[in-house]
């Protein structure tokens, strides 16, 4: 029996909705402005310059959260980013990537024993690999691209929503180097995924003038296609969604480069001194609704994961490999028009995963209620019960869902 999950907490409210957007398979964005609020949280009385230094919040497994000096984001209206495009609107790409906007919530994960994987909780085949840097990769997620190549094998998944409510995969791979594919543009959304990953690769076919500006102010390895000639056409996939890289060229590139670090870790795993929290309850399922696309995760015991369905059609990717998350991770988060429009005409939203909301965790067949809270950029999220407390996942791949307000299932 499927029960629709609300929004009813009051969550520190950062931003305002903005509407979506129709359309069909997505075109890449141009610069074109579009109608958008010039005030991205909706108050211009409430902008605050001052800096205050908040209490430690609730104590977590490993001890209480840190202090923090905190700047709450007031209204940040319009930045022209290059002279004769259209200002952008957005929220991350205006933030200093350390301004701290929310208290923590909770100590950030541990760093990774040795030979453990910092993305996953698994033992490394090879542990030479734990020192490189994460590689994240635009990925095409309609129906001309998929299937996806090695998606099965990526360490982390983000699913984002762009213009058309159709949704692009922010896939990051540590532990395997696959060919990657294939490969799209960017987005604002990218600036939060990226900052917390300690300056990765970042794989891209580019974007519009004033969004390609903004992520390349990141800290981040920039080895897009438009810079890098070694990149090339699938000759068996259609035009536009064709474009290939081997992650192993990616890697040999990228090494000696200065900021390459190899990622943090992103959440807490179960051993035998942490199980699941009393708060758990037993979940078959988790639906999430996008206007365009719908991602539904089914619990399957003996795939010892959530094995994803698109549009009512078993995901694989190129290789044949269902897609199963140990872990889906959903996070609610507010989204408003940058001030960009695609080649179609629909707005170009920017999802802002930075501050605090309410969100779900799914693992091991259960769902966890939970506050996700990232302070910074570079912060890494956590998750966390009523009671402060990290909820710890399952050792594996993660898929996190950044989902609008009550467009998330449970059964």
């Amino acid at each position: 029996m499927s029960r629709r999950l609300l929004a009813t907490l009051a969550v520190l409210s950062l931003f305002a909705a903005a509407c979506g957007g129709g359309g069909s398979d997505e075109p890449e964005t141009s610069s074109t402005a579009a109608s958008g609020p010039s005030d991205p949280t909706g108050d211009e009385s409430s902008t605050t310059t001052a800096s205050t230094t908040l209490p430690a919040g609730p104590p977590t497994t490993r001890g209480p959260a840190p202090d923090l000096v905190v700047q709450p984001l007031g209204a940040l209206g319009a930045m022209t980013v290059l002279s004769g495009e259209p200002a952008y609107r957005g929220v991350l790409g205006q933030v200093d990537p350390d301004r701290n906007i929310v208290a923590a919530a909770a100590l950030p994960p541990a760093a990774a024993d040795t030979g453990i994987a910092p993305l996953t909780g698994l033992p490394l085949d090879d542990p030479s690999v734990a020192a490189r840097p994460a590689i994240v990769v635009k990925i095409d997620n309609t129906s001309k691209g998929r299937p996806q190549e090695a998606l099965a094998q990526a360490d982390l998944v983000y699913e984002e929503m762009i213009e058309g409510g159709f949704t692009r995969l922010a896939a990051v791979y540590h532990t395997h180097a696959p060919l990657l594919g294939p490969i799209r543009s960017g987005r604002t959304t990218d600036i939060a995924i990226l900052g917390s990953l300690n300056s990765p690769v970042f794989a891209w076919s580019g974007a519009n003038l004033v969004h390609a500006a903004l992520l390349r102010r990141q800290d981040m390895i920039d080895l897009g296609a438009q810079s890098r000639s070694e990149y090339f056409r699938a000759a068996d996939r259609p035009g536009t969604y064709d474009l290939m890289i081997e992650a192993e060229t990616l890697h040999e590139i990228a090494a000696g480069r200065d900021g390459a670090a190899p990622p943090l870790p992103h959440f807490e795993y179960r051993n035998a001194e942490v199980g699941l929290p009393e708060t758990a309850e037993p979940a078959t399922s988790v639906t999430v609704s996008f206007p365009s696309v719908t991602a539904r995760w089914d619990w399957d015991p003996t795939l010892e994961g959530w094995a994803r369905t698109q549009g009512g059609t078993d995901h694989v990717d190129a290789q044949g490999e269902r897609v199963v998350a140990a872990n889906v991770v959903v996070a609610e988060v507010r989204d408003v028009a940058t001030g960009s429009v695609d080649t179609a005409g629909s707005t170009v939203f920017e999802q802002q995963f930075l501050g605090s909301g309410r969100g779900w965790v799914f693992t091991d067949g259960h769902l966890v209620e939970v506050t996700w809270t990232k302070p910074s950029i570079r912060s890494v999220a956590t998750w966390t019960t009523a009671d402060g407390i990290p909820v710890a996942l399952t050792p594996g791949t993660t898929w996190i869902e950044l989902a609008r307000e009550g467009t998330t299932t449970v059964s």
